[in-house]
């Protein structure tokens, strides 16, 4: 079902597939790290592609279905899954593995899977695996309409329910050095119990952090971000996730932002190759025109990036982009406002988040150009005493 809901197209057939009765299954059969250059496609590439690193697929199940009304009658049904965690999608690998599965299993019903950490997900599976075959669920996914349903049914074999709890642990755990996890739990059930209780100073947090300088912000500021920064970091994280608050306290990192000076004009200062520029611009989106423009002249590989999508703001953490190729936040809101740049290099059009306050995007600017080997000063942001110049 988590496939079938998750599925871009041909969710009908999916969803029949996941209303099939257990007892029409024969032979199943279940195998980890299944060879993906044995299913025996292209005896030509058969040798050539025994020793590709990135010919194993994690999960592989395949089994028989009957027909309940024509016993004799039997069809195959794969299942095969893709895990990544620290790894990222590789579309070559995806597409590697679709061009098999066509020809191995052109008259049997197959399902491609990636399992991925919710940040590797863009708009569509297309997007993100290069074909729409492929069929993308995160973790979080897995753990709420798998794992802990499976976990509170009674007739659970003793022996499955430890090897599930033990996934369902691991999955809990920070990963990466960093501390998102891959699947929230308890933290979920105590988040939604907290909102509920006290949506009211909830709203007033978000109100109070988005005012003038004041004695109340300021104290709201220290309790969110010192005294109880690890209390309201979990409360954000996973508000922001469940869509549930548009807009949380906005006070600097940790969190997003804080209340921003208004410029009449946007300055940045560039130097590359021994020769210094200015760049000025009357609002953000003439800031990243200029400034991209700009980058592509000097042929610096801007496009790889735009590609992985540009996270808002000084590190890479977030979950809204500032530019990427479709106008889609890692969180899968739609961006708020849309501008555009066209590459003048390849005429692709790439996507804009105009919705951000001028400090925001010339740290995100700043971030880019150093990314790419750039010297860049921000002397507006200097001046207010915020930034350091790169």
């Amino acid at each position: 079902m988590i496939v079938a809901e998750s599925a871009d197209e041909n969710i009908d057939d999916i969803t029949d597939i996941a209303m099939l009765n257990v007892n029409q299954f024969r032979s199943p059969e279940v195998i980890a790290e299944k060879d993906i250059n044995k299913l025996d496609i292209y005896e030509g590439e058969e040798e050539s592609e025994k020793n590709d690193e990135k010919g194993r697929l994690d999960v592989f199940f395949k089994v028989n279905i009957v027909d309940e009304k024509e016993k004799t009658n039997e069809q195959k049904l794969i299942l095969a899954v893709e895990q990544k965690v620290n790894a990222r999608v590789d579309v070559n690998q995806c597409d590697k593995y679709l061009r098999k599965f066509e020809e191995t299993f052109k008259d049997d019903k197959f399902l491609l899977v990636g399992l991925v950490p919710k940040s590797q997900m863009k708009e569509s599976n297309e997007a993100t695996f290069g074909s729409s075959r492929w069929i993308g669920i995160d973790y979080q996914q897995l753990v709420d309409i798998v794992l802990m349903p499976c976990l509170d049914n009674p007739d659970l074999n003793i022996y499955a329910k430890s090897i599930i709890q033990q996934n369902v642990d691991a999955l809990r755990m920070p990963y990466k050095n960093k501390r998102e996890k891959l699947a929230t739990i308890e933290e979920r059930i105590l988040v939604r119990s907290i909102y509920d209780r006290f949506e009211d100073v909830i709203k007033a947090i978000t109100k109070i952090s988005n005012e003038d300088d004041s004695n109340e912000r300021d104290y709201v500021k220290m309790v969110v971000t010192e005294t109880y920064s690890d209390v309201f970091r979990t409360i954000r994280w996973i508000l922001d996730e469940e869509n549930d608050v548009d807009e949380l306290w906005n006070f600097s990192s940790p969190f997003q932002r804080t209340i921003h000076k208004r410029w009449d004009e946007l300055t940045i200062i560039i130097t590359h190759g021994g020769n210094e520029m200015v760049i000025n611009g009357e609002n953000v989106p003439e800031l990243w025109n200029k400034t991209l423009r700009w980058i592509e002249e000097q042929g610096l590989p801007l496009r790889q990036l735009v590609d992985e999508g540009i996270i808002l703001g000084s590190g890479d953490r977030g979950k809204r982009y500032a530019i990427a190729m479709q106008p889609v936040h890692l969180n899968r809101r739609k961006f708020t406002t849309i501008r555009e740049y066209q590459s003048i290099l390849t005429g692709e059009i790439y996507s804009l988040e105009a919705k951000i306050n001028s400090e925001s995007a010339m740290l995100t600017i700043a971030k880019l150009l150093k990314k790419l080997g750039v010297e860049v000063e921000t002397p507006l942001i200097e001046s207010n005493g915020m930034f350091v110049n790169i």
